[in-house]
C-alpha cells in the first residue's frame, strides 16, 4: 500500500521545480492559486503492495460536497507509465519510476491543468471532453449553469427539478437531502433574477469547502461570470 512518504518522493520535487504547485503533504500536489475550480495530481493507493495509480483531477470549489476529494463530475483522468502497454498500475520496484512519473507529469499532466485557468475554460473543457457532463449530476449542473451566469439555463433545469425536491426532505435519502441542499436555496433568486444573492450563496458554498483545509492558503476569493454586469 502506497504511503504519504513514497507519494512525497514524487510530489516534492516537482513543487520544488514548478512554483505554481504547492505540495501540502499526503498523496496530492495542487495547482495554486485556488479560485472556483481546484487542480490535482494525486497518488491512489492501491491494496496491492509496491503498486499504486497516478492521475489528475479538477474539481469545482463551489458545489457543497462532503470533501474535495470528492471527484464532482468525473472530470478526471489517470495517467500512464510508459512502455506499460495500457496499464495504469506503476510499481515502487521499477528503479525508474520516479524519474518516469516525473516526466509523465510534467508532460501531460501539469500543462493541461494550467491551461485551464477560468470558470469557463474548466467548464467548456469539462463538456466537450466528459459525456457525464451532459448527462448526469443534475443539480450540480445547475450549479455551474448559475455560477457561469447562464440563467436561462439553470432556470430550464429548475423547472424539471424543483417539483421534485419540494416536499419535506425528512425520511427521504441522503442522495435526495442532499439535491435538495442545491436545489432549494438558489430556486428562489433564480427565478427572480437577483444575481447578487445567487452570488453570495455560492461565495459562502466555497468558503464552506475550503476554508479549515491545506488547501486555504492558496485560495484567492474572485468573482464568479455570474456577477459580471455585462452577462
Amino acid at each position: 500500500m502506497t504511503t504519504a512518504r513514497q507519494a512525497r518522493t514524487i510530489f516534492r520535487p516537482l513543487a520544488d521545480r514548478h512554483g505554481d504547485f504547492a505540495y501540502t503533504g499526503g498523496r496530492e500536489l495542487w495547482l495554486a492559486p485556488i479560485h472556483h475550480t481546484v487542480s490535482r495530481v494525486f497518488v491512489d493507493r492501491s491494496y496491492e503492495r509496491g503498486v499504486f495509480r497516478i492521475g489528475w483531477s479538477i474539481v469545482p470549489t463551489f458545489v457543497p460536497v462532503p470533501s474535495l476529494s470528492d471527484i464532482i463530475g468525473s472530470c478526471w483522468r489517470h495517467l500512464y507509465p510508459p512502455h506499460e502497454g495500457g496499464s495504469p498500475y506503476w510499481h515502487w520496484s521499477d528503479p525508474v519510476t520516479v524519474e518516469a512519473a516525473w516526466s509523465v507529469i510534467e508532460a501531460e499532466a501539469l500543462p493541461l491543468l494550467r491551461s485551464i485557468d477560468t470558470l469557463e475554460r474548466w467548464a467548456a473543457f469539462f463538456r466537450e471532453a466528459f459525456d457525464i457532463a451532459l448527462t448526469g449530476f443534475p443539480g450540480q449542473r445547475l450549479i455551474l449553469d448559475i455560477a457561469l451566469g447562464d440563467l436561462p439555463a439553470a432556470r430550464s433545469s429548475l423547472e424539471t427539478l424543483l417539483p421534485h425536491f419540494q416536499g419535506d426532505a425528512e425520511g427521504h435519502t441522503p442522495f435526495y437531502r442532499y439535491m435538495r441542499s442545491l436545489i432549494i436555496p438558489v430556486a428562489e433568486p433564480l427565478l427572480a433574477g437577483d444575481r447578487a444573492a445567487l452570488a453570495t450563496i455560492l461565495h459562502g458554498w466555497e468558503a464552506d469547502n475550503i476554508r479549515g483545509t491545506k488547501i486555504e492558503p492558496y485560495w484567492e476569493p474572485t468573482p464568479f461570470p455570474l456577477e459580471d454586469a455585462s452577462a
